[in-house]
């Protein structure tokens, strides 16, 4: 007696042996419908070394070095190549305005050469489109990066109508128009493996609206309390509060990384 495929009316031992036949083909042929464990955490940033890059908001001008408050938050390597523990450095440097394209390939060759495993440069564009109005070339530095397998954390890039013209003169800031371009790009670029795009136009929208922000569940404060006198640099609570933001939208966006991977200190 044959037993038919098409319909399922076979007993016994047939049946059993059936199943199990189909059932070995599915990891043979890779089949997309297998079903995974319940318990899977998705997937997680990869913390063991931290590069911060970027311009002078990550490098600390008017409130807190990020990379000290990388290394304040992570779980610090008592030893080099000790396992559960992040190492971190920082080559972000303030004066990126004056060479986008250079700077940024230095701080990146810097990266990998420390072997980075994430690469966070929040700011890392903002000049490229303020200054060169030429994101292609800083996007074109990044692929180097994700070239040797490291994540890649970076913002896109807001529209400041705050910062004192000293700073920042008004011709210097690019139109809407140049703006939604350039982000466009980053976006199409983000929509890769191994990158975490960080909404930076979205996170500043109350700054330019002169609205409050919630820095603490039920406490919120004016937005422009987190700025700096210069109007264009986060302050001590400023950068705790971009931060600790931060570190949520990791948990949100990647969940297998461990909820005390990183906890950034609210200052007093």
């Amino acid at each position: 007696m044959k037993c038919n495929i098409n319909y399922l009316n076979c007993s016994g031992p047939r049946l059993v042996w059936l199943i199990c036949w189909l059932g070995l083909l599915n990891p043979l042929f890779g089949c997309r419908g297998a079903i995974k464990p319940k318990n899977e955490p998705g997937p997680a940033l990869p913390i063991s070394r931290i590069a911060i890059v970027g311009a002078s908001v990550s490098a600390g001008f008017g409130g807190t070095p990020w990379g000290d408050a990388f290394q304040a938050a992570a779980k610090p390597c008592p030893t080099p190549g000790a396992e559960s523990c992040t190492a971190v450095e920082s080559w972000a440097n303030a004066l990126l305005f004056r060479d986008p394209v250079g700077e940024t390939r230095a701080q990146l060759d810097k990266a990998i050469a420390f072997h980075a495993t994430t690469v966070v440069g929040i700011d890392l564009l903002f000049w490229h489109v303020y200054n060169v109005r030429n994101v292609d070339a800083g996007l074109a530095e990044l692929d180097k990066v994700l070239a040797t397998g490291a994540w890649v954390i970076v913002g896109d890039v807001p529209l400041i109508t705050t910062a004192s013209e000293l700073l920042l003169p008004k011709e210097a800031i690019p139109s809407q128009a140049e703006l939604d371009a350039a982000n466009a790009k980053i976006s199409a670029w983000a929509k890769t493996d191994h990158v975490l795009l960080v909404p930076l136009s979205a996170w500043t929208e109350p700054l330019r609206a002169g609205a409050d922000v919630e820095i603490a569940p039920g406490e919120k404060v004016p937005a422009i309390s987190l700025m700096a006198l210069d109007g264009l640099h986060a302050n001590a609570l400023g950068t705790w509060y971009l931060l600790n933001r931060l570190d949520h939208f990791i948990e949100e966006k990647l969940p297998g990384t461990p909820k005390d991977a990183l906890q950034f200190v609210r200052p007093r």
